[in-house]
């Protein structure tokens, strides 16, 4: 009797359709070249740098099976609402024209006019306008942080870009807010924002990523922020993505003296759905608060790596990642806090809670410390609880039902994670988008 024996292939490099041939067919299709230089460059970055694998410590969670580029058509988007700042929305979008912005996503700010000392536009418009500032801004982040290939690869086939550049001393009265739209069924949407707030400027931002219910393709980002001494930037990064879309999100934040970051970020949606936060403390006194938000309902696959690099003393992190997993979803945490050897009187606080809300899900959760300074105060940990039957039962006995129980817990437990949110506009923004989120809750089961 003769037996059959499957021999399994070598590995397959998932990045192949990436070349050459690939990037200049894309630029072709095109209206302007203007930064093809640039992505030339990129594309050679990120194909000189490493493939993530699980032998990385970064990824030994990721499911890299789910990634399949193979016959992927990389996208154009259009920007609309590209007036230097007014109005205070730009969309990215597949349309020929702007779309309406869905109710629960509209800032109760309104569109106003500021002053001209803010860019809020497009790469290419930013590179007629501002081209060694914006060149020598792209060419900073090559330089100070770790290689990235996703990172590189979005800014090699970027789809739409958006640069935002406030002047010294400059307030931004009215809060930016970008919109994003992804759909289709094998396509690959890259996108990659900017923002740079010179010394002493204050700005909010809220950048919001939606994906249509049949949207199937690949989304990869990246959104790199430059404080100067003294700025403050708000922000608000929002994905609600469906359930068959892949996405990675590469967050880098360069900190300067004095100044400060506040970040908020809600997931939920994808069926990888990865984000990569890395922030650089490089001046005295400069501080970073970040309060995360992920929300599992179905088979979503979370991946979320953060990094408080304290390059330099006398300052401060806290940070705060918060899920909720049902159905058969899954988080991935690997935070790192790294203190320099001369980073003295360092203040750096991480922590991960999740709620299970049934079985089936699966948590995986590793913070870590690396020390080199012994006059420091770190504080990192990890939480994860189920809930009880008895909770459960409880609440039924009240004659709630069960997707509205889901929704009860799932805000009880992500409230704490809301109430650090110190600026107004982050505050109701994001409790909007929250509230939006879970009231869909009974479409699922548990």
């Amino acid at each position: 009797m003769a037996v059959a024996v499957k021999v399994r292939s070598k590995d397959i490099d998932i990045f192949a359709p990436f070349n050459a041939e690939a990037l200049m067919a894309f630029v072709k299709q095109g209206n302007s070249d203007i930064l093809t230089p640039w992505r030339k460059g990129s594309l050679a970055r990120a194909l000189a740098a490493p493939a993530p694998n699980n032998k990385d410590g970064d990824f030994k969670y990721v499911n890299f099976r789910l990634l399949d580029f193979s016959g992927m058509n990389p996208e154009h988007l259009q920007v609309f609402g590209n007036d230097n700042g007014v109005p205070a929305t730009l969309q990215m979008v597949t349309s020929e024209n702007s779309v309406k912005l869905p109710k629960r996503l509209a800032l109760t700010t309104g569109n106003t006019h500021d002053n001209t000392n803010i860019f809020f536009g497009s790469f290419e418009d930013a590179a007629m306008m501002l081209p060694e500032e914006l060149a020598a801004n792209l060419e900073f982040f090559n330089s100070h942080f770790p290689t990235r290939k996703f990172a590189h690869l979005a800014h090699a086939f970027m789809s739409q870009g958006v640069y935002l550049h406030v002047c010294r001393n400059c307030n931004l009265e009215t809060p930016r807010q970008i919109y994003t739209l992804s759909s289709g069924k094998r396509t690959m949407t890259s996108l990659a924002g900017m923002v740079v707030l010179e010394d002493n400027a204050r700005a909010e931002l809220v950048w919001d990523a939606i994906a249509t219910v049949d949207a199937k393709g690949f989304q990869n980002g990246t959104l790199d922020i430059v404080l100067r001494p003294g700025s403050k930037l708000s922000l608000l990064l929002s994905q609600d993505y469906s359930e068959q879309l892949n996405s990675v999100m590469t967050l880098r934040a360069y900190l300067e003296k004095d100044s400060e970051l506040e970040l908020v970020t809600l997931n939920s949606g994808g069926k990888l759905n990865q984000m990569e936060i890395d922030i650089q403390f490089a001046g005295e006194g400069s501080r970073a608060t970040v309060s995360g938000v992920y929300v599992g309902r179905d088979a979503e696959n979370f991946n979320l790596l953060t990094h408080q690099d304290h390059r330099i003393g006398h300052c401060k992190s806290d940070l705060l990642y918060v899920g909720t997993l049902a159905g058969t979803s899954k988080s991935n945490y690997l935070g790192k806090i790294t203190i320099a050897q001369k980073a003295q009187r360092s203040d750096a606080y991480q922590k991960n809670r999740n709620l299970v809300l049934n079985k089936g899900v699966s948590v995986n959760s590793s913070p870590k410390l690396e020390i080199g300074a012994n006059d420091v105060r770190c504080t990192h940990g990890s939480t994860t609880a189920r809930v009880s039957d008895l909770e459960m039962f409880y609440l039924r006995s009240r004659g709630i039902d069960k997707a509205t129980v889901k929704m009860l817990l799932a805000d009880g437990f992500l409230r704490q994670a809301a109430e650090r949110v110190q600026s107004s506009t982050l505050k109701q923004a994001s409790k909007q988008r929250l509230s939006a989120l879970l009231s869909n809750w009974g479409k699922h089961d548990l």
